[in-house]
């Protein structure tokens, strides 16, 4: 594959990278033993999916599932080993998991293990204490009740996971509408329960919504700041490493010689791509860009017997790194408007 290819492949992942943004997968495992029901099975509708091959309570999970409309929701019926079922997840395509059937525990270490490898899949889990990971979304609530009936919050869940998928980069979650909640348990400081990590649902005057769209993130650094609490953020940072990941997967490894020009038109590609979604996922106003890194150069070069002590930047920047590409970047991404603060003169 050529250059001009590559660097179109860019531009087009970024043209579609806020519709995509809008239509992700959830992964929902689930412990159904009706006859006839697949291990697994990936519905893109409700109407797809055959009521009689699932118990009355799973069925409705799917209900809930799909009333954002996600792309797909994949399922996955939980065996006697749930060993089994991380591995399907490991090779499935997924943006949220909604687990109830599963030891919530495991699925926590498994999305935080999955994440430290570099894959962007998150998780809702419920009422759990203190996860504090960016892909660990803690929905905590009591006494939820539907227009249906009543539903534990490991249940909900489902929901939760299907209205995430389904938000688009150019919005957040927080106050999206849930009609379908008679109740809910309140809060006894809902303030508090945000800042620790909590995304809790709230009467809004018509019924009920989301708070304020966090994860459970509560430790901070100065690699992952406080705008890593946001599920907004977490997504579009998500999005903008697979679309480069799969992006140079697809169209460099073995194919593009890695000498400092190409290394250049890669990061001109990045750029273009970055510059496309500024206004929608990335700040406009600040300076969005990638870089060869001087840092990654001369740590490659010194830990190769090369002594860069007498080496100009752009003698270290031109080095022959072998078959590693070193780049870094630098972005500002756009939050929602939550929060107001309007003072009137008299």
């Amino acid at each position: 594959m050529g250059l001009p290819e590559i660097y179109i492949s860019f531009e087009t992942a970024a043209v579609s990278a806020v519709k995509r943004s809008s239509r992700g997968v959830v992964a929902l495992a689930v412990t159904d033993a009706t006859k006839g029901g697949a291990a697994s099975a990936v519905y893109r509708s409700l109407s797809e999916v055959d009521e009689s091959k699932f118990t009355a309570a799973n069925y409705r999970l799917l209900k809930l599932c799909f009333l954002a409309a996600p792309s797909k929701v994949a399922v996955l019926r939980i065996g006697s080993d749930e060993a089994d079922t991380f591995t399907a997840l490991d090779t499935l395509d997924f943006d949220y998991l909604a687990a109830p059937g599963l030891t919530q525990a495991k699925v926590i270490s498994y999305i935080k293990a999955e994440r430290a490898k570099g894959r962007g899949v998150k998780a809702v889990v419920a009422n759990a204490t203190a996860p504090d990971d960016e892909g660990i979304i803690n929905l905590c609530a009591e006494d939820i009740a539907l227009t249906d009936g009543a539903v534990t919050a490991d249940n909900y869940a489902a929901r939760i996971a299907g209205l995430l998928a389904a938000t688009p980069l150019t919005r957040s979650a927080t106050y999206a509408k849930l009609s379908e909640v008679v109740s809910c348990g309140a809060q006894s400081d809902a303030d508090a329960a945000i800042d620790a990590g909590k995304l809790i649902l709230v009467p809004n005057g018509e019924g009920y919504c989301l708070g304020r769209a966090v994860n459970s993130l509560t430790t901070v650094t100065t690699a992952h700041g406080a705008a890593f609490r946001k599920i907004k953020i977490v997504d579009g940072v998500d999005l903008i490493r697979a679309d480069i990941t799969r992006t140079f997967r697809e169209g460099y490894i073995g194919s593009v010689l890695n000498d400092y020009d190409n290394k250049l038109l890669l990061v001109t590609a990045i750029n273009a791509y970055f510059k496309a979604l500024e206004g929608d996922v990335l700040d406009k106003t600040a300076d969005n860009a990638c870089r060869v890194s001087l840092s990654g150069q001369r740590g490659w070069l010194e830990s190769h017997g090369t002594d860069t002590g007498e080496m100009s930047d752009a003698e270290i920047l031109r080095a022959n790194t072998g078959s590693e590409v070193f780049l870094e970047a630098s972005l500002t991404f756009c939050d929602a408007m939550e929060d107001l603060t309007l003072r009137i003169a008299m």
